[in-house]
């Protein structure tokens, strides 16, 4: 399992390096221009799953999923790692954004962001953070229907983040698919780590 994980975080940074070289060199491709028809789709609903990816909306979730493990006398090493993992794919995120250097979409529709375009970090914590606990989610002994239903609400909040920064007009499609490639490879390596170290139920399905 981890040698797999390991090989599936190389082809995702491959994926990632290429696709940020070609946008940073490149004019725009017809699935960024395509996507300036989702710009203004349904901001409200945009608004709202992108605020999700902000750090103080990710600061409660992380505190508080913390803060039940306690309450429930169970490990905190899942969720501490879960966020702190957030946290440090963030400052990799940004240091990558410098690096391809690729100009934001000049028409933001909900608020002014610094920073340059490629990787979209919403797209990375879509995936780092909604993504493993989607993992940890499926890997639980909760019953198969609670387990599915829980997995395809977190799959779609992880993607309608991705969909809410082309909506706002914050980021490319191509930014969202390299912030998706960057988060799975990261979330790769996070879960071999964790198998490695036979990290609570993360191992239940190695």
């Amino acid at each position: 399992m981890i040698g797999r994980l390991v090989a599936a975080a190389g082809l995702c940074a491959l994926l990632f390096a290429a696709l940020g070289v070609w946008a940073a060199h490149h004019p725009l491709s017809r699935l960024d221009l395509l996507g300036a028809g989702v710009r203004g789709t349904n901001i409200p609903l945009a608004v709202v799953l992108t605020k999700s990816g902000y750090g103080v909306a990710l600061t409660i979730l992380g505190i508080g999923t913390i803060a039940a493990a306690a309450a429930l006398r169970v490990s905190v090493t899942i969720p501490l790692a879960i966020l702190i993992s957030q946290i440090v794919s963030q400052v990799v995120v940004n240091l990558m954004k410098g690096l391809f250097a690729r100009p934001r979409p000049e028409a933001w529709l909900f608020r002014d962001e610094p920073g340059f375009s490629y990787p979209s970090g919403h797209a990375t914590t879509a995936v780092v953070f909604y993504g493993a606990w989607l993992v940890v989610l499926w890997s639980s002994p909760l019953p198969l229907p609670v387990r599915a239903g829980g997995v395809a609400v977190l799959a779609a909040w992880a993607l309608g983040i991705g969909w809410s920064r082309v909506a706002l007009g914050a980021h490319y499609p191509t930014d969202v698919i390299g912030g998706f490639l960057f988060g799975l490879g990261w979330l790769c390596v996070t879960i071999a780590i964790a198998a490695s170290r036979n990290v609570g139920l993360l191992m239940r399905q190695a």
